[in-house]
C-alpha cells in the first residue's frame, strides 16, 4: 500500500479539488498497518462488555426497531445485523440503498439476507434515469462514476434514522481498517459527525447543484436522495453512528464464513475482475469498474486492497500478495464492462480516451512503443 490512497473525508469538492493521501509514518508503516498493530493489544473482552452496556441504552422492548444496519446483504452487513439481533437481542431494521446494477449473486444474497438471515428490510431504489445521468457526469468530470451513488448510500442511514425516530446506526468495520481514517478515532466507536453531516456546498459528479438543475431541468427533489444529511435534518434527533468492528475484532474472511453460515451468503462462482477474491463487493456490476478507475487515478487497485488486508490479518504472506498483484492488479474489468458502458451511455472508445486522460503524470508514462507504464510502482511489481 502507498500514500496515493485517498484519506476518507466528508467530500464536497468539485472536479478541481484534491484529496489528502494516506499517511506513512517515519518507520515506513501505513496507517492501516499502524491500526493493525493497535488491534493486537486491544482487550476485546473489555470492548465487548462496553458493547453490551452501549446496546442496553438503545434496546427497545415495545416492538419497535432500535437500530439500523445499512447494507445490501454482503458479508459485513449480514454479520452485523445477525449478531445484533440473535446474539445481543437488538431489533434491527436493515436498509438498502439499491446498487446501480445488481449482479445475479448480489440479488440472491440480498434475498438470502432477508429470508435466511431473518430480517425486515427497507429497500430504496433511486430514480434510475437520474442515477445514470449523475454517474455519467461523474465519469467524465471526475473519472469516478460511483461518486453520486456513494454520496447517497453514505447519507441514507442517518436520514432514515431521523425520519423513523431510531437513534442508533451500526456499521461493520472501521475506516481505519484500510488506512482510510485517523487512528486517533480508535479511541471511540462513534463516527465523527463531520464525516456524515455536511452543510457546505456540494458538487455531484463535479457539478454544483445549481449547474445540474440548469443543465437537466432537475428539481431539488430529484437530487435529494444523493445529497448529504445536514445538521438541520438532525437538529432534533440524538443520533449515534458507530461501527461494530470497534467492539469486536473484525476480519473480512471471518465475516464471510459467518454470513455464509447464518444468512445464506454466497460467494461468486468465479473470482472478481481485478483481484483473486470471490466474496467482497460482489453485489454491484459497477464495483469492478469503480476499482479500475481507482487504479488508474491512484495506482491502487482491488487486488492491492484485498492482498494488503489479508497480509495484515495473517491469512497470506507478503510474497504471496506480491505474486497475486502481479497477476491481477489493474486488470480490465471485462466481465461487466459492457454492462457498465451501456448504463453510462458511452462507447468503448470514449471509455479508453477518458481513462487515458485520467492517468496522473506522476504515476504513469509511456514506453518507446507507446504503452502505458507505471513509474511510481514498488520494485517487486515492476519485475
Amino acid at each position: 500500500m502507498h500514500n496515493q490512497k485517498p484519506f476518507s473525508v466528508n467530500e464536497a469538492n468539485n472536479k478541481t479539488g484534491q484529496k489528502t493521501g494516506m499517511p506513512i509514518n517515519q518507520n515506513g508503516l501505513c496507517a492501516a498497518c499502524e491500526y493493525n498493530s493497535i488491534k493486537k493489544v486491544i482487550n476485546w473482552e473489555e470492548r465487548e462488555q462496553k458493547l453490551l452496556e452501549k446496546l442496553a441504552k438503545f434496546r427497545r422492548d415495545d416492538g419497535s426497531y432500535d437500530c439500523i444496519v445499512s447494507g445490501s446483504g454482503g458479508k459485513d452487513s449480514s454479520k452485523v445485523s445477525h449478531l445484533l439481533k440473535y446474539k445481543y437481542g437488538m431489533h434491527p431494521l436493515t436498509i438498502t440503498f439499491s446498487p446501480l446494477l445488481y449482479t445475479d449473486v448480489g440479488w440472491r444474497n440480498m434475498q438470502n439476507w432477508i429470508s435466511k438471515g431473518g430480517f425486515d428490510n427497507f429497500l430504496f431504489s433511486p430514480n434510475k434515469k437520474i442515477s445514470r445521468i449523475l454517474a455519467k457526469e461523474a465519469f467524465f468530470n471526475l473519472y469516478h462514476p460511483m461518486q453520486p451513488f456513494k454520496f447517497g448510500i453514505k447519507s441514507f442511514a442517518p436520514k432514515l434514522a431521523a425520519k423513523l425516530g431510531i437513534n442508533l446506526v451500526m456499521y461493520g468495520e472501521s475506516y481505519a481498517e484500510y488506512g482510510s481514517g485517523d487512528n486517533d478515532s480508535d479511541e471511540t466507536p462513534s463516527y465523527d459527525k463531520n464525516l456524515y453531516i455536511n452543510d457546505k456546498p456540494v458538487f455531484l459528479g463535479g457539478l454544483s447543484i445549481d449547474e445540474i438543475k440548469r443543465k437537466y431541468n432537475f428539481s431539488q427533489n430529484d437530487l435529494a436522495c444523493f445529497l448529504p444529511v445536514t445538521s438541520e435534518e438532525l437538529k432534533d434527533h440524538d443520533l449515534t453512528v458507530e461501527h461494530l468492528g470497534w467492539y469486536i475484532k473484525w476480519d473480512p474472511q471471518a465475516a464471510y464464513y459467518y454470513a455464509a453460515e447464518n444468512c445464506g451468503f454466497e460467494a461468486d462462482e468465479k473470482r472478481t475482475d481485478g483481484t483473486y477474491g470471490k466474496y467482497s463487493g460482489i453485489d454491484d456490476k459497477m464495483e469492478s469498474l469503480h476499482f479500475y478507475t481507482h487504479y488508474i487515478k491512484f495506482m491502487i487497485g482491488r487486488c492491492r486492497f484485498d492482498a494488503s488486508q489479508e497480509i495484515r490479518n495473517g491469512h497470506i504472506e507478503r510474497e504471496e500478495g506480491i505474486s497475486l498483484a502481479k497477476r491481477y492488479e489493474g486488470e480490465l474489468p471485462i466481465t461487466y464492462l459492457q454492462d457498465c458502458l451501456d448504463y453510462l451511455g458511452i462507447t468503448k472508445e470514449e471509455f479508453i480516451t477518458r481513462t487515458n486522460q485520467a492517468r496522473s503524470p506522476h504515476l504513469w508514462d509511456k514506453d518507446k512503443e507507446g504503452n502505458w507504464i507505471p513509474i511510481q510502482e514498488i520494485e517487486e511489481l515492476r519485475k
